[in-house]
């Protein structure tokens, strides 16, 4: 293809914007549903923003009772030694 050609065929094509589609006029149904849906988005959002906070309060109990459980297996395992010690030297 020659560049008068491609010329040619370019300067036939107009440059014109596409034509836009009108969006349809809300209906009275549409902003009803609209409002119900937002309405139901934001009560799921409230209910999401509960259980995050009731997830934090859970993984802070987790934690201390992980911590209380190791300092009692420290305990115990002393008591163990103590009570080794102790009957060993009793004899």
């Amino acid at each position: 293809m020659s560049l008068s050609s491609y010329t040619d065929a370019a300067m036939g094509e107009s440059w014109s914007t596409p034509a836009t589609e009108q969006a349809p006029e809300p209906t009275v149904e549409s902003a009803l549903e609209k409002e119900k849906i937002i309405k139901d988005i934001l009560s799921l959002r409230d209910g999401l923003r509960g259980l995050l906070v009731r997830v934090t309060e859970v993984e802070a109990d987790n934690e201390k009772l992980a911590k209380d459980n190791e300092m009692l297996s420290v305990y115990i395992d002393n008591l163990t030694r103590n009570s080794v010690v102790a009957a060993g030297t009793k004899r």
